[in-house]
């Protein structure tokens, strides 16, 4: 009796601690992308600061930051050093994180607001959570989104 009690113990644990697992997973994989479009937002800025206009592609950001991609949407061949498809995006507003779990889109609305947005790629887009950011070059404001729905889907931000 006491064996069946203390099996259905551990089933309970385990099935609240499973999902909690899988929870932190997904927040820490998007911490990832939070960083990177945190540091694409501040080389915006730069780029603003010293030009007077918004970038337009990865080789603006590229003066002010180190940005480094993956050839695929596959996060092994991305972290396997030995098939490694990294290169440096220039002349391109789209690019995939290093990790292979993002894609990465710079763009922008009107003549004074710049946005990136990191978006589940691969098998990953159904279950990961996006990321948006935003310069405004008038009023100086910058935003960071961390959207808790999964998938590719965003919700507009107002910078």
């Amino acid at each position: 009796m006491e064996l069946i009690v203390v099996v259905v113990i551990i089933g309970i644990l385990s099935s609240i601690a499973i999902p909690s697992f899988q929870n932190a997973a997904d927040k820490a994989k998007q911490q990832e992308a939070s960083v990177l479009i945190s540091s694409y937002v501040k080389a915006v800025q730069a780029y603003y600061a010293e030009f007077s206009i918004l970038p337009t592609k990865a080789a603006h950001l590229g003066e002010y930051i180190s940005i480094f991609a993956c050839a695929v949407t596959d996060p092994n061949t991305c972290k396997d050093a030995s098939a490694r498809a990294m290169y440096i995006p220039r002349n391109t507003r789209k690019w995939i994180s290093s990790s292979g779990l993002y894609d990465i889109a710079l763009g922008r609305s009107g003549q004074n607001i710049s946005y990136l947005t990191a978006l589940p790629a691969g098998n990953y887009s159904s279950i990961g959570r996006p990321v948006t950011g935003c310069f405004n070059g008038l009023t100086g404001a910058v935003k960071i989104v961390l959207h808790t729905t999964k998938g590719r889907r965003i919700t507009s931000i107002s910078c």
